[in-house]
Formats: structure tokens, C-alpha cells, sequence
């Protein structure tokens, strides 16, 4: 047997290198072409506030951009179901992409204040439309059962562009912030605007998608529109979509959490200091990675009950720990951020594919579009109240996070 030959049975033997290899068609492509987003976002996401702070924002400046991102992000998932039907899988996410990365990105290089900010913020929320868009053009036409591989194996692109980031602080030593700041953005330009094009010219309309646009040819844009409040009820009245949805925002809410309220509280109480921040994340990401690779492949839709139990338990008990933490034992913060890691590498893929596998296949472009927006509108007020309580104590929003926590399990036990 020769090295490819050996190699391929080696690999294949993992559930989940076994999915990548014998995937196809538009899956394939679409995990294929993905670094070719990850990798320039995760070089940039890290500096941004200190980017717009250097070219004179305020902190009340920069809370409105990012509140403008946000609303962007609910209407724009509102309505992306309707888009994606009414253009198709493929070319919402070619239309979309360029709206909501390209032109940014041009606009982020170039910005001189306040405005170039708040009008990239309002294009780069419609990226929510091309998260319905490219996730109906990875699985619609793939093997349901392979659903939680490729959701898994999306996220493991996401983890691997993640081991670039320390070339940013090797950039920053070099250069200025904001130098460096514009060239990463002409490289995401490059980047971004490449893979939305590969990805056009690579994949095919889904079957659901052209049946879709069959459909609606020749009608008015707003004839899409029509049957929202059906939808929209019929949402409400599938109880293991909503519960299902429950648990989605309730995860979301406690990672916004952890990345933006738990560095204050490793390094403020806890007297972490700021340069080991990164070595953390580092870290989250390798757990991350090593459990998708060897945990996920062996997770299934149809017995998602005791892995998410753990998982929620997991971080339930994590968010505990930390509330009580004192700094002479702040090593637990390695023992508890791969337990995080765990956690996550569980549940992401399984609800990602239990949202999928519930929703109505002839509606699931706006029921997708509709829940995106349902879970964001959830979780909107979580950022104020967790920023009113860090006021009071740095540890205050991980009673959020176990509370959320407790929510979930509630939830996934209805």
C-alpha cells in the first residue's frame, strides 16, 4: 500500500476527517474556501477598538458603532431568509458578501473618524444575510447525517485561522497600530473579496434553492414576503424548535460573555496579567480544535440529549467556580478554560444541527433568517446588563453565565 493510499485509510478511520475526504459539490467547497475569511478576520477583530480609538473615536462613539452593528445584524437576519430565496443560495452569498466584507474593508482602510465607522458598521451587519445564505448552500444538498460533521468541520477552519493572530503583535512591533491596521484590511479586501468570487464560480444553485427561485420568477420582490406571519406561527408552535432556539441564545449570551466581561476579571481581581491574555486564547483554541477532532466526529443529532447536558453543566459549573475564584488560585483559569473549550466543541455543532434538521425544509431560508434574528433580539440587552454589573464587580457577569446556564438545561429538559 503506498503513503497517499495508507495516509487516506489513517485519516479516514476519524469520523470526521472521514467526512471532509469524502465530502462533495458545495460542502466541500465551502469548508475549503473558508480560511480564506477566517484568517484575515481573526488578524484584525482583536485591534479594531483600539484602531478606531487611535484615529480619535470616543468610547461613546465607539458603543454607537457597535450599536448600529448590532441592529444592522437583526434586520439584516430578519430579512435574509427572503433574499436567499428571492436571489438564490449562490448569489445572495456572492451579492452579500461583497456588501458586507469587500466595501468594508475599503472603508476600514481608508477611515478618518466616525462616520467611515458607523457607515461600515452598517454594511458589515449584513453579513447575518449571507450566514443563512452560506449555511443553505453547505448542507441543503448534503447528507443529512453528516450534518454535525460539517458543522464541526466549519468551525475547525474558524480554529485553525486562529493560530495566525500572533503575527498581529509581531506586525504592532514593527510598525504603528494604524499602519498596520490599514494593510491588514487591504489583505482582507484581497482575501474576502477572492473566496466570494471561488465560491460562485465553484458551487451550484441547491435543489430547494431552485425550486425557490421557480417559485418566485416573475413575481414582485415584496410576493417573498407574503406568508411571513404563517411562518412566523408556525415557528412558535414547534415546541423543539423553540426550545431549541432557548438553548441557542442562552449559549450565545454566555460566550459574549466570556469574551468580553471574563479578561476583565482575569485581569483585575484575579491579577492575571494582560500579556498571558493571548497564551489563554491560544490555548481555548488548541482544546477546541483537539476536541472537534476527536470528541465531535462521534456526536449525533438524534442523541444530542447527554452531550449538551454535559456540555451546559460543564460551563454552568465553570461560570460557578469563577464567581467564587480568589486570585492566590487563579491557576484554575487553565483547567477552566479547557473545560470551556470542551464545552463548546460539543454544543456548537449539535444545535447548529438540531436548528437545521427542525426547521421546515421548503421554509428554511426565512425560518433560518427569522431565528438568527430571534436569537440576536434575545440576547441584545445581555451586553448592558452585564456592563452594569461588572460595574459593581468584575465577577458579577459569570452569575449571569451560570444563570443562562441552569436557563439552557431547563430548556433541553422540556
Amino acid at each position: 500500500m503506498g503513503l497517499k493510499q495508507h495516509l487516506s485509510r489513517l485519516l479516514g478511520r476519524n469520523r470526521l476527517m472521514g467526512t471532509l475526504m469524502a465530502l462533495r459539490g458545495n460542502a466541500r467547497y465551502c469548508l475549503i474556501l473558508e480560511p480564506l475569511w477566517g484568517v484575515p478576520n481573526t488578524l484584525y477583530v482583536p485591534l479594531v477598538s483600539k484602531y478606531m480609538e487611535a484615529l480619535g473615536l470616543s468610547a461613546l462613539q465607539i458603543g454607537v458603532v457597535l450599536t448600529v452593528f448590532l441592529l444592522s445584524q437583526m434586520a439584516a437576519a430578519a430579512f435574509g431568509g427572503v433574499w436567499t430565496d428571492r436571489l438564490g443560495r449562490r448569489r445572495t452569498t456572492l451579492v452579500f458578501d461583497l456588501f458586507a466584507w469587500t466595501i468594508p474593508c475599503l472603508l476600514w482602510m481608508f477611515a478618518q473618524g466616525f462616520a467611515w465607522f458607523l457607515v461600515a458598521a452598517l454594511l458589515n451587519g449584513l453579513w447575518r444575510v449571507t450566514e443563512t445564505s452560506w449555511s443553505l448552500l453547505m448542507v441543503e444538498d448534503a447528507p443529512q447525517d453528516k450534518l454535525v460533521s460539517i458543522y464541526a468541520l466549519a468551525t475547525v477552519a474558524g480554529l485553525i485561522a486562529g493560530f495566525v493572530s500572533p503575527l498581529t503583535s509581531i506586525l504592532i512591533s514593527r510598525h504603528s497600530l494604524v499602519s498596520t491596521m490599514r494593510g491588514l484590511y487591504l489583505f482582507s479586501f484581497v482575501s474576502m473579496t477572492t473566496k466570494a468570487f471561488l465560491l460562485f464560480r465553484l458551487t451550484r444553485e441547491t435543489s430547494v434553492g431552485k425550486k425557490r427561485l421557480q417559485e418566485l420568477s416573475g413575481k414582485p420582490w415584496h410576493h417573498a414576503l407574503r406568508g411571513t406571519g404563517r411562518v412566523i406561527r408556525a415557528m412558535l408552535n414547534n415546541k423543539a424548535l423553540m426550545l431549541t432556539l432557548g438553548i441557542i441564545s442562552c449559549v450565545l449570551a454566555i460566550r459574549s460573555t466570556m469574551e468580553n466581561f471574563w479578561p476583565l476579571l482575569v485581569t483585575g481581581p484575579l491579577g492575571v496579567g494582560e500579556e498571558h491574555l493571548p497564551l489563554l486564547a491560544t490555548l481555548r483554541n488548541l482544546v477546541m480544535l483537539a476536541s472537534f477532532l476527536v470528541v465531535s466526529h462521534r456526536l449525533r443529532a438524534d442523541h444530542y440529549r447527554r452531550p449538551m447536558a454535559f456540555a451546559l453543566w460543564l460551563i454552568t459549573g465553570l461560570s460557578a467556580i469563577l464567581l467564587a475564584l480568589p486570585e492566590h488560585l487563579n491557576w484554575a483559569l487553565v483547567p477552566g478554560v479547557m473545560a470551556e473549550a470542551l464545552a463548546l466543541s460539543i454544543l456548537i455543532p449539535l444545535y447548529s444541527s438540531l436548528q437545521m434538521l427542525l426547521l421546515d425544509k421548503q421554509e428554511r431560508a426565512r425560518m433560518l433568517g427569522l431565528s438568527l434574528a430571534f436569537c440576536l433580539l434575545v440576547t441584545a440587552p445581555f451586553g448592558t446588563i452585564n456592563g452594569l454589573l461588572s460595574r459593581w464587580h468584575p465577577a458579577l457577569p459569570m452569575a449571569v453565565c451560570m444563570a443562562l446556564g441552569g436557563l439552557a438545561l431547563v430548556f433541553l429538559n422540556r
